[in-house]
């Protein structure tokens, strides 16, 4: 499936110091769909108005899950608690997340 991805009322992009490159940074609110897959949901520089992206920071709104953005691979992988009691574990196969929304800070290339 595919992110949603919205300008959150208020946000703006623009301009970013980066040693004299064209580089700017965004503001979006990204809702996920219902059907997670496993290994994340790709968000690349292209999607966020970038021909690059430098940093990627991400706060998960109200739903107890913790998100991550995985630079190799350009998707946002998204984590529970397990019962194990060990690290957290990557939310499985085909979960229903179209409750979830993360609002993502970018640096990029423009």
């Amino acid at each position: 499936m595919a992110l949603t991805i919205t300008t959150p009322s208020g946000a703006h992009e623009g301009a970013a110091i980066s040693g004299g490159t064209a580089s700017k940074f965004t503001i979006k609110r990204i809702q996920f769909d219902s059907s997670y897959p496993t290994g994340g949901e790709a968000l690349t520089a292209g999607d966020l108005g970038f021909t690059a992206i430098h940093a990627v920071m991400i706060d998960t709104e109200t739903s107890g899950y913790v998100a991550q953005y995985d630079y190799s691979n350009e998707k946002v992988e998204v984590y529970e608690a397990g019962a194990d009691g060990a690290a957290l574990d990557e939310v499985a196969n085909t979960t229903n997340l179209s409750a979830v929304y993360i609002r993502v800070v970018a640096f990029g290339l423009a």
